[in-house]
């Protein structure tokens, strides 16, 4: 099982071409799968192969990659001047300045913004020849982020079990409690008529009617027999290779529908309690299955 969220991080360098190439991708939940990539504005066509190379690893979730290439070829302390795009630059923006009637004085801070915002421009290599350094990158990024999706997978995995073994006790003890329901509500009923001086026989057909009614009325073994079903198909989806996620969220849906079944049939206080602490915990499951894949 896996979460929707991580961060992987990949690097690689293209030593023919004196460049780094490093590949960032982070994740979060979503109920759909959303690629974002961003690469340098100098390359384009890059996002099929890049989907190309992702091959299934995300069945769900928004997923940001980015990739950065950086020289390592020289001082990298030092800033690099690409002085035929900074005077290309220069001239054009005096020509509209003249053309609109505006006085162009660059001092040094525009030159330096300059010659940041145009540096290594020119010389960037087409991203298809470094193709080899990308993938490189790619792939120790997919395993940095799937090995962390892993480890938070895994801790999910031991909550939501140990969460769905407190919903079944919860189940169990609504069980025991209806079991003596019925009974509990004919001796009710007797002690009222008695209080009432309408003492009646315990055999009389009109009790052993309203007796009747009320068990029929109140009797939750369906309910709780779908509850123990669906906290089994759920801890078999925690132990599935697929992504389960879905199916989670859906028994997340039908559980809560029980729960609320049982709880207005039932007119035992003990039940609606046991009722109320269940939804609760119900809550916290749904919260958790939010972050899985």
């Amino acid at each position: 099982m896996r979460s929707m969220t991580g961060f992987g991080r990949g690097c690689a360098d293209a030593i023919d071409a004196g460049v780094r190439i490093q590949i960032e991708i982070n994740s979060v939940n979503r109920k759909t799968l959303d690629v974002q990539i961003s690469a340098p504005r100098e390359w384009s066509g890059y996002e099929a192969k890049c989907n190309e190379w992702l091959n299934g690893a995300f069945q769900r979730g928004r997923v940001n990659i980015q990739i950065k290439v950086e020289s390592i070829q020289g001082d990298t302390g030092s800033l690099s001047l690409n002085t035929a795009a900074m005077a290309q630059s220069l001239q054009n923006l005096r020509e509209f300045a003249q053309a609109q009637g505006l006085d162009f004085t660059p001092d040094s801070g525009f030159l330096l913004d300059l010659a940041r915002s145009v540096k290594d421009s020119s010389g960037l290599p087409d991203w298809k020849s470094l193709k080899g350094s990308i993938q490189a990158a790619f792939n120790e990024a997919l395993l940095d982020i799937d090995s962390m999706r892993l480890r938070e997978g895994a801790a999910l995995a031991t909550d939501l079990k140990q969460r769905i073994t407190e919903l079944e006790d919860l189940r169990q003890q609504i069980e025991t409690n209806a079991n003596g329901s019925t009974q509990r509500y004919r001796d009710a009923l007797l002690e009222r008529l008695k209080q009432l001086n309408l003492e009646l026989d315990p055999s009389d057909e009109r009790v052993l009617k309203e007796v009747a009614i009320f068990a029929d009325r109140s009797d939750i073994s369906e309910e709780t027999t779908r509850l123990a079903s669906h906290f089994e198909q759920f801890l078999s989806f925690v132990h599935a290779d697929e992504a389960s996620g879905r199916k989670m969220d859906f028994l997340c849906q039908e559980i809560h529908r029980e729960f609320n079944t049982t709880g207005s049939k039932s007119n035992d206080i003990e039940i609606t309690r046991l009722v109320i602490e269940g939804k609760n915990a119900l809550e916290r499951i749904r919260e958790q299955v939010q972050n899985i894949e």
